[in-house]
C-alpha cells in the first residue's frame, strides 16, 4: 500500500512539474510569435542551461542531431498547423473530417506494419478492430496519423495536419487522468516511437517526457504488470501487456540515451523485460526487442558517469555472447546496427581523455562503425523499411552526420586510412537512398534533406546527391533539426573553434 501511494505522489509530482512546463512554453509563444514552439514541454532556454551544464561532456546523439536540424532550416508540422486552421479540438473531428472508408484504410495498413508494437490482433477483420479501437480517439488518432505517411501526399497533406492537432489535444488531456485504460499506453507508445514521423521534426512531441508518463501511469495501476512467470499460466492478454511494458521501457531508453537525461526506471524494471522470454510463444521480434532494452540499459548506464571504456566494452561483450544466437536469425540487422551504435557512442564519450595516440584510433574506428551502420541498413533494405521505428533513422542521420565532422575536422589523418572520396560517395549514396524509401512526407525523406544539407555546409566542394540538387538543400535546414536534437546534431562542441571536442556528443533532446 506505501509503496502505491509513493507511486502516485510521485505522479502527482511529475503532473505539476508538467503543467508548469506547458504554462511557460505557451508564455514564451505569447511573448514571441515568430520563434519556434516544436520542442513541446522543453523551453528553449532548458535547452540552452541543459547544454551548458554538460558542457564538459560528450555531447548526447539527439542534441546533436536537434542542432543539425536549427542550422538547417526544417519547419515543422507544428508551424504549418498554427498558419492553417485557428479550429478548436473537437471530439467527434475524426468523424467530422475522415470517411469511414479512409479510416478503415488508415488503420489497416497500421495493424499490417506496426500493429505488434501494441499487440494489435492481426486475425480479426479491420472493421471489428476498429469498432475496439474507436473507444479511444486517441489511439485512434495515432493509428491513422503514422498510416496517412504511406498513402499518398495528396491524403498526407490533407489530412497529417488535422490528425496531429487532434492527437495532441486528447493527449494532453489523457495524461491528467489516473487510472489508465490499455489504449492509453497504446497511443503513448504509438506517438513515442514515432514522434519524428508525426511532426516531421525530431523532438515536436518529447518522447522521453510521454513515455516516462506512460510508465509512471503503468507503476501506479500495475496495469502492464504481470505476476506469474511460468510460460504454461502466460495468457495471450498477458503477453499483449508484457510486450507493451517492453516497448515502452525500449523508447524511454532510447530517448534516455539520446538525451542524456535520467531514466524513470531501474535494474528491477529492466529485468522484468525477461518475462516474456518465459513463454513458448514468444518470436524472434519480441526477443530482439528484450535483447535491445539491456543494450541500451548498458548505453545508459555508462554515458551518465565517467566512461570507463574497457569495462563498457567488456559489459557490451558480455551482451553480444548472451544474444549472439539472433546475430544468425532473421532481422539481424538490427541487433547489428545496435551494437554499431552502442560502440559508437562509447568510443565518442571516451575521446576527451585519451592520448593523442589512442584519440586517433578511436576516430578511425568511429567511421568504421559510422559506415558500418549505414551500409546494413542499405543492404539488408526491403519492403519493411519504410516501416522502421524513428530511432533507426536517428541513427542513420547520426552515422552520416558523425563521418561529415570527421572528415571536416581530421581529414588528413583520415586519409591515412580510409578512402576519404568514398567516404564522401558513401554519405551522398546514403541521402538517395533515403530519399527513395517513400513520399516527401516520410522521415527518411527528412533525414535526407538534414544529412545532405548538413555536408553540404561542412564540405561543400564535394559531389551532389545523385537525387537532389545541392542548389536546392537549404543549409538552414540543419538549424532546426539541431536545435531539436542537440546531442545527435548539435553543432556547438564542433565549432572550429573548439575542434578537439568534435566527437563529444552530450544529449540527445
Amino acid at each position: 500500500m506505501c509503496a502505491n501511494t509513493n507511486r502516485f505522489d510521485q505522479l502527482e509530482k511529475t503532473v505539476e512539474a508538467l503543467l508548469r512546463r506547458v504554462a511557460t512554453l505557451e508564455n514564451e509563444s505569447s511573448q514571441s510569435s515568430h520563434h519556434r514552439s516544436d520542442s513541446h514541454f522543453v523551453p528553449a532556454a532548458q535547452h540552452q542551461s541543459e547544454e551548458s551544464s554538460t558542457a564538459d561532456q560528450g555531447s548526447a546523439p539527439l542534441f546533436i542531431l536537434r542542432d543539425v536540424v536549427t542550422d538547417s532550416g526544417i519547419r515543422g508540422t507544428e508551424g504549418a498547423l498554427r498558419r492553417t486552421s485557428s479550429r478548436e479540438p473537437s471530439d467527434d473531428v475524426l468523424n467530422k473530417m475522415i470517411s469511414r472508408e479512409e479510416v478503415l484504410t488508415l488503420l489497416s495498413i497500421f495493424r499490417e506494419n506496426y500493429g505488434r508494437w501494441v499487440s494489435f490482433d492481426p486475425t480479426i477483420p479491420t472493421s471489428i478492430l476498429l469498432e475496439d479501437v474507436r473507444k479511444s480517439p486517441l489511439l485512434l488518432a495515432a493509428c491513422c496519423l503514422i498510416a496517412v505517411r504511406h498513402t499518398s501526399q495528396e491524403l498526407a497533406s490533407r489530412l497529417a495536419l488535422i490528425l496531429y492537432r487532434e492527437a495532441k489535444s486528447l493527449l494532453s488531456v489523457a495524461m491528467l487522468d489516473t487510472p489508465q485504460p490499455i489504449e492509453y499506453f497504446q497511443a503513448s507508445l504509438i506517438l513515442s516511437m514515432w514522434s519524428t514521423t508525426i511532426a516531421q521534426v525530431p523532438l515536436n512531441t518529447d518522447s522521453w517526457l510521454l513515455s516516462g508518463f506512460a510508465l509512471q501511469h503503468s507503476n501506479a495501476t500495475d496495469l502492464l504488470q504481470v505476476k506469474t512467470t511460468r510460460s504454461s499460466d502466460l495468457k495471450k492478454s498477458e503477453l499483449n501487456r508484457l510486450c507493451l511494458w517492453n516497448h515502452t521501457c525500449l523508447v524511454h531508453l532510447h530517448y534516455c540515451v539520446g538525451t542524456r537525461r535520467k531514466a524513470i526506471l531501474d535494474r528491477n524494471d529492466i529485468d522484468k523485460c525477461r518475462q516474456i522470454l518465459n513463454s513458448d510463444q514468444a518470436t524472434n521480434f519480441e526477443t530482439r526487442m528484450v535483447a535491445e532494452v539491456f543494450l541500451y540499459w548498458i548505453i545508459y548506464e555508462s554515458c551518465n558517469t565517467t566512461i570507463d571504456l574497457p569495462r563498457t566494452q567488456a559489459a557490451l561483450q558480455s551482451w553480444k555472447e548472451e544474444w549472439q544466437f539472433l546475430f544468425d536469425q532473421p532481422r539481424s540487422q538490427f541487433v547489428q546496427m545496435g551494437f554499431c551504435f552502442a560502440q559508437l557512442l562509447t568510443y565518442d564519450q571516451s575521446l576527451k581523455t585519451r592520448s593523442a595516440a589512442v584519440r586517433e584510433s578511436l576516430i578511425n574506428e568511429m567511421v568504421r562503425l559510422s559506415t558500418a551502420i549505414i551500409n546494413i541498413a542499405m543492404n539488408t533494405a526491403d519492403e519493411r523499411t519504410r516501416h522502421l521505428t524513428d530511432h533507426i533513422y536517428h541513427m542513420l542521420g547520426f552515422a552520416a552526420i558523425t563521418i561529415s565532422r570527421l572528415l571536416h575536422y581530421h581529414e588528413e589523418q583520415l586519409a591515412a586510412s580510409y578512402d576519404l572520396h568514398g567516404l564522401e560517395s558513401l554519405i551522398l549514396a546514403l541521402v538517395t537512398w533515403l530519399h527513395n524509401i517513400g513520399l516527401p512526407c516520410h522521415i527518411g525523406h527528412t533525414m535526407g534533406d538534414v544529412v545532405a544539407a548538413f555536408h553540404k555546409k561542412l564540405r561543400p566542394n564535394s559531389g551532389q546527391s545523385p537525387s537532389t540538387s545541392y542548389t536546392g538543400v537549404d543549409p538552414t535546414i540543419h538549424d532546426d533539426f539541431a536545435h531539436l536534437f542537440p546531442e545527435l546534431f548539435g553543432v556547438s562542441p564542433y565549432s572550429e573553434a573548439n575542434p578537439s571536442a568534435l566527437t563529444e556528443f552530450e544529449q540527445l533532446f
